[in-house]
């Protein structure tokens, strides 16, 4: 059984780098590298992997389905090419039709099977010859323009990480039940009810994205005892914070917002039990259309996305690694005509 490796991440140095392992066999692969052996479905675990060449990480893996498993890394170069290496089957070049049309089942949503559709049929390639023959100026210009497409198709192709977090009883699991349409994590008014990482795939004003539920924070001297599983569960919604692309801090309307990690969205919740809510606050559980409504408004906020991920016949980088691409010749003033020349002659 076949099990692909690819970096959804950007190549680079970072904080974080994400590899996902796609295939019938996948679990069983993450399994075979150290992920714990009661890893389930849905769930986020620590866990030391030995990857090729003997190299150590510990690692956030996260079973998406039987045969979907991303592992998140510390963001090194030689981890991310140690991870796709302990995968025999990691994705070599193709061309770009034949990499579109790999990815087309498993788009996330109706753009991005569309995007994906166009690039299957050529509308990249058609941009790449358009790019390679410009004069320098002009060719800058249409750079940037095939850079801000693949950004904004980014969030089309690869759901935005939303984190819920908090302080306790602020109402993370409400409006994780609420996003994700279904009562998937359990909701009870005792502080440190979630001590896990819960996560469910949502749809947001059209566009993907993947959930998650973290254990609220709050100091265990707080506590009636000290709580190591409480602990453990703060202790990876930290972890999973730093891989987010979004992180909502959620602080009951009326109580005063204790500090947010920087970068964090203030999002009011119980809009409901207070007599004048602050603008833009929810009440997740007697409206959760509306709560679905405002982070998807958040979402494209934060990250400027129109209203349609897909634009009709558009040409679009849509792997990370063509955006990193892209980035670095913008940046540097580098000729972009090379780059695309690069593209076409792999494709």
């Amino acid at each position: 059984m076949t099990t692909r490796a690819r970096e959804l991440t950007p190549r680079g140095a970072g904080g974080v780098s994400v590899v996902e392992f796609t295939g019938p066999a996948a679990r069983a692969h993450v399994l075979g590298i150290g992920a714990p052996a009661d890893l389930a479905i849905g769930e986020a675990r620590l866990a030391r992997l030995v990857l090729a060449g003997g190299l150590v990480d510990e690692a956030l893996v996260l079973a998406l389905a039987p045969d979907r498993v991303e592992v998140h890394l510390h963001g090194s170069p030689s981890l991310v090419r140690a991870a796709l290496a302990s995968c025999a089957a990691f994705e070599s070049p193709r061309s770009l039709e034949e990499r579109a049309s790999a990815r087309l089942p498993s788009a996330p949503c109706e753009g991005a099977a569309r995007i994906l559709l166009d690039q299957s049929e050529g509308a990249l390639r058609v941009d790449l010859e358009r790019l390679a023959a410009q004069d320098l100026g002009p060719a800058r210009a249409f750079a940037a323009e095939l850079l801000r497409r693949g950004r904004i198709a980014r969030f089309a192709l690869d759901p935005a990480r939303i984190v819920l977090a908090g302080p306790v009883n602020a109402g993370k699991s409400t409006l994780f039940n609420a996003l994700a349409g279904e009562m998937r994590a359990l909701v009870a008014d005792e502080p440190g009810t979630t001590r896990d990482v819960l996560v469910a795939d949502a749809l947001l004003e059209g566009w993907p994205a993947r959930v998650f539920d973290t254990a609220g924070e709050r100091g265990l001297a707080e506590a009636h005892h000290a709580d190591s599983i409480e602990a453990e569960g703060q202790l990876r919604a930290r972890r999973l914070r730093a891989t987010a692309d979004l992180v909502l801090w959620l602080v009951p309307a009326g109580s005063p917002p204790p500090p947010a990690p920087p970068g964090a969205l203030i999002l009011a919740t119980h809009s409901d039990r207070v007599a004048a809510p602050p603008q833009g606050a929810i009440a997740a559980r007697p409206d959760p259309r509306g709560a679905r409504r405002r982070v998807g408004e958040l979402l494209r906020a934060r990250f400027d996305l129109p209203r349609e991920p897909w634009t009709p016949g558009a040409g679009v980088p849509f792997e990370a690694e063509w955006l990193s691409d892209l980035h670095e010749a913008d940046t540097s003033l580098a000729d972009p005509r090379v780059l695309a020349r690069a593209w076409l002659a792999e494709a």
